[in-house]
């Protein structure tokens, strides 16, 4: 029987299995003695061993048998479930996941694994390891009877994730086309044609957003094998983590998921390798020789907040200022002019590092300016907080969707281009009393802040408009960690648009986010507030 057009859906299978007996091994170094997750990893392993089995992938189905093997010790109270059982169990996982890969790149999952297979054979516990007594064993729950009646539970379907992106693409195509229609029949003034758009446009927003929500997943799918990322970047550096994720159940886009994993990733490295010290430095501080790090993810509004939070040594952001300053990153009237908020962020300078040491995991100074990159890349922020002694906090925020935005329409020397609402702070009709001097540049207050004034015009590279009104447009944006004012020529309006990435040579520009179609069918280019100086 041809099982090839099963292939898909085994790997896809079978990765999902191996992420869970990750995340379950992990738990159990913690807490040995629970059931569940015993229980769980028998048949996690047992399946995967089926199913390799039935698609005559016969090396994947001996490797798991054999950790099935292991974990049935386990579950009998043969064997305790010690470190070097949880070393084997992961070894299995990696090398199970290196033949998935072959087979989905359409080997047949061959691999080397008579060494493994002879220690999961012949495994014996360590002497100094004492295994549960026999009349120990924690009593294995009762099986739920299955009822005959219908579950309530909602049924799940698995698709293709190019089947959603092309749904998010004909719905964006949807929106640009109901801008289209909106501007012609302003055009025509026919009330009834407005009434007939109207409902359109609300079936269209309640389409947007519920393909969206089909677009979401949750956090988890990227948090769920950190605890073994972090397990073994603790063990290679000696130190000892607790490490816990908050909030993984909140729901994202899955464009902006997928590139933050590495960003994720490189956080958290730094704060093993740099954030937290060795037990023997902890204790010689008062602190506990375990070191916590921390996955928080809340909702706020319209974007998620991710922190990756530590207890470790923290940041001096004198000795940053000072050390950027010895590289020859930064003049030093201009690092002491620097407040410690924006001294924290030369960590992300090209080339910075504090390490004194380069390792296998950090030091090199070529991650934090990659990481806000990325982040940026996505239409979020990077902030930093840092006590030293007392350790960090890295907040990333993040929107919600990038592909089908808000936008605020402005226009410079006929030029007209848009902003993402979501980095709009606030938008000002200036007095020209109102602007101040202070050397070189100008200032205007906003608030109780004094913050600088620069013309949009000039950062476009565009000529300047003469002033003919009394009032002068300003965008309030977030630029470099500052606020600032953009002076523009005219505020045009706001509107829901589909955002598309800008293709060659048109993506070696700095400043712009992406582009869109208007209603009357001018293409306008998002900027990037935080990329376009």
């Amino acid at each position: 029987m041809d099982m090839s057009q099963y292939k898909e859906l085994f790997v896809s299978e079978v990765r999902e299995h191996l992420q869970g007996m990750n995340e379950a091994i992990v738990t159990l170094e913690e807490a040995p003695d629970d059931r569940e997750k015993i229980d769980f990893l028998f048949r996690m392993a047992h399946s995967i061993k089926g199913m390799s089995a039935s698609m005559g992938y016969n090396e994947m189905a001996e490797l798991s048998h054999k950790m099935e093997d292991l974990m049935d010790r386990v579950r009998k109270g043969i064997i305790g479930f010690e470190p070097s059982v949880a070393d084997l169990l992961l070894e299995g996982c990696d090398i199970l996941a290196a033949m998935l890969d072959d087979v989905d790149s359409g080997g047949d999952g061959h691999y080397d694994i008579i060494d493994l297979i002879q220690r999961l054979v012949g495994y014996t516990p360590p002497q100094d390891y004492e295994t549960v007594p026999s009349d120990t064993k924690t009593t294995r729950k009762p099986e739920p009877e299955i009822s005959a009646e219908r579950s309530e539970t909602p049924q799940n379907v698995r698709v293709k994730t190019e089947v959603l992106d092309t749904l998010v693409n004909i719905t964006g195509e949807l929106i640009t086309n109901k801008n289209r229609v909106i501007s012609i029949s302003r055009e025509l003034k026919a009330q009834i044609l407005t009434d007939a758009i109207s409902d359109l446009s609300r079936l269209v927003r309640e389409l947007h957003d519920e393909v969206l929500k089909v677009r979401l997943m949750p956090f988890a799918t990227i948090t769920d094998r950190l605890p073994r990322v972090v397990r073994d970047l603790a063990k290679k550096s000696g130190k000892e983590v607790v490490f816990r994720v908050s909030g993984k159940t909140i729901e994202l886009d899955r464009g902006i998921l997928e590139e933050l994993a590495d960003p994720l990733l490189h956080l958290l490295r730094n704060a093993v390798d740099h954030g937290l010290e060795s037990p023997d430095e902890r204790r010689a501080a008062g602190k506990k020789s375990e070191g916590s790090i921390a996955v928080e993810v809340q909702r706020e509004k319209d974007r998620l907040l991710v922190s990756i939070v530590d207890d470790g040594k923290g940041m001096d952001p004198r000795r940053i200022a000072t050390t950027a300053v010895e590289k020859g990153l930064l003049r030093q009237e201009e690092a002491a002019a620097l407040t410690p908020q924006q001294a924290l962020m030369l960590i992300c300078l090209p080339g910075f590092s504090t390490a004194t040491e380069v390792t296998d995991v950090s030091g090199r100074g070529v991650g934090m300016d990659a990481v806000r990159a990325a982040v940026q890349a996505i239409g979020g922020t990077l902030t930093i907080d840092s006590t030293p002694g007392k350790g960090s906090r890295f907040t990333l925020a993040l929107p919600l969707t990038i592909s089908i935005i808000q936008i605020l329409l402005v226009e410079c020397s006929s030029v007209v281009v848009a902003f993402p609402v979501s980095k709009v702070l606030r938008t000002v009709d200036l007095k020209k009393d109102a602007i101040f001097n202070r050397g070189k540049r100008k200032f205007i207050v906003v608030g109780n802040e004094e913050i600088p004034l620069a013309s949009l015009h000039r950062l476009l590279g565009l000529p300047l408009t003469p002033l003919r009104e009394e009032s002068i447009p300003a965008v309030v944006v977030e630029i470099k960690e500052r606020t600032v004012g953009l002076v523009v020529d005219r505020f045009v309006g706001q509107q829901d648009v589909f955002v598309k990435p800008l293709g060659s040579p048109l993506n070696r520009m700095k400043g712009f986010f992406g582009g869109a179609i208007l209603g009357n069918g001018r293409v306008v280019f998002i900027l990037d507030p935080a990329n376009i100086l």
